[in-house]
């Protein structure tokens, strides 16, 4: 018989997104406050020619487009949506509390 592992709940209920947007454009201010090292989001930005300043500017200057949804790790997501250098690029983030996390670029 298999253990059956329980959804993750959060440790509070979500902000709204724009609150959580305007937390992510104070965090990235400090450029050690956002990971950008995991490997799915450095194929994507190589695949879709998105650069770490691009990255930066949705972040700073983005638009909050959808979220706050709970992801399968117990975290809130959110997607920020900037014009930025010539093309419209979208930015999957989790909010932690003291940093953030880029899941994926679009």
């Amino acid at each position: 018989m298999s253990e059956v592992i329980e959804f993750p709940k959060p440790e509070r209920p979500p902000k709204s997104l724009e609150k959580l947007v305007k937390k992510v454009n104070e965090l990235s201010k400090n450029s050690e406050d956002v990971w950008i090292d995991c490997p799915h989001v450095k194929e994507r930005m190589q695949e879709r020619n998105i650069t770490t300043r691009q990255i930066f500017d949705v972040l700073r200057h983005g638009k909050g487009v959808s979220g706050p949804t709970l992801d399968k790790h117990g975290d809130w997501r959110i997607k920020l949506k900037r014009y930025s250098t010539g093309k419209v690029v979208q930015v999957v983030i989790v909010v932690k509390e003291h940093h953030i996390e880029v899941i994926t670029v679009i």
